[in-house]
């Protein structure tokens, strides 16, 4: 029997947001916490807003096609820190139920530990992009003679003549691009649970197969009727941790309709936006194409990731029937036979993630998405030619 709990690095993420004061322990936050996290969320809340003037003022539609490609995105990014910063509760309390519990085999926990470890992996590398990305668009004011942002989004203060408008507004942007650094986390925390409840499936399928078999080194002789015990034993807490995780599934799909239903919404216009600007080449230098390139790799990410983890949680809840029937069952008395067949039964609905109740989170709604993405980017090619 295995225990298994929080990844260290996702523990250390909660550790650090606790550290510097936007998340509190177990007790009430206090004025100063509360005021932290308003702050926050009102001072993001500008970001959106600048890209969104910078758009309406534009002065090429090029231009602003991709300020309003930054405002929608910066739009979700607000939402996500909002509720990464209000929901404290709901999260810690997701990430026990579902991140703690128990592996009876050791090829199984094995099997589990590897797929976590390598999502870690993936994290590390999508980290370090950001941090890339990031430095970049702070460095590249001082890149070549003349002072200019990477976009040019509304600021009251006339950064390109005044020196002191100038340092205001990089002051502005910088600060603004350190607290993108929370939506993502809030991003990583979501794909993490996410890859649990899919694991926990996968897992589940397992042990649905073990159903009455005696895990160890060497054969242990049983009577018939100790078999029928563990097997019924057995079929028992396979069933109650199925309808278990379901639960806890359902209370995730709870809690992240309204940001996915959000995300589905704006996702095809972001990469519409990003792939028009790499296409008609809006840049005028490398590292605004560099940005064009990671708004399209995490508009993307941001898709892929949650339809992909929501289509493995449907692929791997429709494999348990199959799982059942794989198990021993054969020669057991006709009851327990009887229960089988209702339990394989119910498990034929795969449970499949419904945003909005109308949108499954499934690789499908994915190359819907993509290809609403296309066309229109055909409708924006046409309009410019």
């Amino acid at each position: 029997m295995h225990s298994t709990g929080v990844h260290k690095v996702i523990d250390q993420l909660i550790f650090f947001c606790r550290r510097i004061g936007l998340w509190h322990g177990e007790d009430i936050p206090t004025a100063t916490q509360l005021g932290l996290k308003a702050f926050c969320c009102i001072y993001y809340c500008l970001l959106p807003i600048s890209f969104g003037i910078g758009s309406i003022t534009g002065e090429t539609v090029d231009e602003s096609i991709f300020l309003a490609e930054l405002s929608i995105l910066t739009t979700v990014l607000t939402v996500k820190i909002w509720m990464f910063l209000w929901n404290q509760k709901s999260i810690t309390r997701l990430l026990n139920r579902i991140c703690v519990f128990s592996i009876q085999n050791d090829e199984d926990f094995v099997f589990f530990n590897g797929k976590v470890e390598k999502f870690i992996k993936f994290v590390n590398v999508f980290a370090c992009g950001t941090i890339v990305a990031t430095l970049g668009c702070s460095i590249f004011p001082f890149i070549g003679k003349k002072k200019a942002f990477v976009m040019d989004f509304a600021f009251p203060l006339d950064s390109r003549n005044s020196e002191i408008g100038f340092w205001m507004a990089y002051s502005f942007f910088t600060s603004e691009n350190v607290l993108t650094f929370l939506p993502l986390t809030f991003s990583v925390l979501i794909w993490y649970l996410l890859l649990q409840c899919s694991l926990r499936y996968k897992i589940l399928g397992m042990e649905i197969r073990n159903l009455g078999r005696i895990t160890g080194v060497g054969k242990v002789k049983m009577l018939e009727k100790e078999q029928q015990t563990i097997f019924n034993r057995d079929l028992v807490a396979s069933i109650k941790a199925h309808l278990h995780l379901r639960e806890l599934i359902g209370e995730l799909e709870s809690f992240l309709s309204t940001l996915f239903l959000l995300q589905l919404a704006t996702s095809g216009l972001c990469i519409c936006g990003s792939i028009y600007c790499l296409a008609f080449d809006v840049s005028v230098n490398t590292v605004e194409r560099i940005v064009h390139v990671y708004s399209l790799f995490n508009s993307i990410a941001e898709l892929f990731m949650i339809t992909y983890l929501g289509n493995e949680i449907l692929l791997s809840s429709g494999r348990l029937t199959y799982s059942l029937f794989e198990s021993e069952w054969i020669g057991k008395l006709h009851s327990t036979i009887k229960c089988i067949i209702i339990f394989g039964e119910y498990m034929k609905q795969s449970h499949e993630m419904l945003i909005g109740k109308l949108y499954p989170l499934t690789l499908e709604t994915f190359t819907r998405i993509l290809k609403s993405s296309y066309s229109l980017f055909n409708i924006l090619k046409n309009t410019k030619q």
